[in-house]
């Protein structure tokens, strides 16, 4: 059984700038650019979340919403080098660490003989004490259900601190925590097939798991094999670390590489939409697959 832990970086641009100026912590604050050049909302502080403010928003629009808005320049190079200082952590405890972005990766600690959740919790802590950044982690068998995992554990953190959240799905109970889920909370379900599954009266990813497989591909194709896969929790991708995928891309010729989504889903369009249930900096397991209640079942 393979043991698999996603690190997601909590705000992590917002949280550079509080280290380099520990004034703004508590504040309402956005990364990015000035409204009058038409700037954006690159990242924002979790007390600016309370107003409505999120990435990707016009910069003139964040301060509608909230006028006391604090608004500090992108500063690149400061993000880089505090990232490369996390991921370097993270090949102290293994080499299979497969960087998504600047502020996200997998890890696969199978051949650690300690448990997952303890090494998630050391890590984390350890984040947290070397480098003074906010992490949270999701914890499962699969890089699948790793991920979503950590997306419900930040999305229980209320109050304006960092989620810090930590959630384990213990191997075995995948398709019990995926279940009680929204649909569009799975990998590869976007507003548009969403949509198509909302008019099948499909609303949860129990819902897809107890559809025949069969009618899914009908309708969808692969796609509707891979969400039938999916739904109940299985997934075999390896972790691939950066050596790998250097092998790779000298190996396959670009043109015969199909681009690859971060983490098979699109950040800009799940990530908003995330589940906010879960622990701010307690560790949680999903509940066993004998428990009526898997998970949390209302959105952020």
């Amino acid at each position: 059984m393979r043991k698999i832990i996603h690190l997601d970086l909590d705000a992590f641009f917002c949280a550079v700038e509080e280290l380099r100026d520990p004034t703004l912590r508590g504040k309402p604050f956005a990364v990015g650019g000035q409204p009058e050049s038409r700037g954006v909302v690159a990242s924002c502080s979790y007390a600016a979340r309370r107003f409505g403010v999120h990435s990707a928003l016009p910069m003139g629009q964040a301060l509608r919403l909230c006028p006391t808005l604090l608004i500090v320049p992108v500063r690149h190079s400061e993000y880089a080098a505090a990232s490369r200082r996390v991921m370097a952590i993270l090949h102290t405890l293994t080499p299979r660490v497969e960087q998504i972005s600047i502020d996200e990766a997998f890890l696969d600690v199978t051949d650690r003989p300690q448990a997952a959740a303890a090494l998630a919790v050391d890590l984390q802590q350890a984040i947290r004490r070397d480098l003074g950044l906010p992490v949270s982690l999701g914890v499962a068998a699969n890089k699948l259900v790793a991920k979503i995992a950590n997306n419900v554990g930040k999305a229980a953190a209320r109050g304006d601190a960092p989620p810090s959240a930590l959630l384990v799905v213990p191997p075995g109970d995948e398709a019990t925590f995926l279940a009680p889920l929204p649909a569009d909370a799975l990998w590869g379900v976007g507003p548009k097939t969403a949509a198509r599954l909302e008019a099948l009266g499909i609303h949860t990813i129990g819902d897809i798991a107890h559809w025949p497989e069969r009618d899914l591909v009908q309708r969808f194709g692969k796609h509707g094999q891979e969400l039938a896969r999916h739904a109940c929790g299985l997934d075999d991708r390896p972790v691939v670390t950066e050596h790998e995928r250097k092998s790779i891309s000298q190996r396959t010729p670009l043109c015969a590489m199909s681009p690859t989504p971060r983490c098979c889903a699109p950040r800009c369009s799940n990530r908003r939409r995330r589940w906010r249930p879960c622990c701010g900096g307690s560790t949680c397991s999903a509940p066993p697959s004998s428990s009526s209640s898997a998970g949390p079942t209302s959105p952020r």
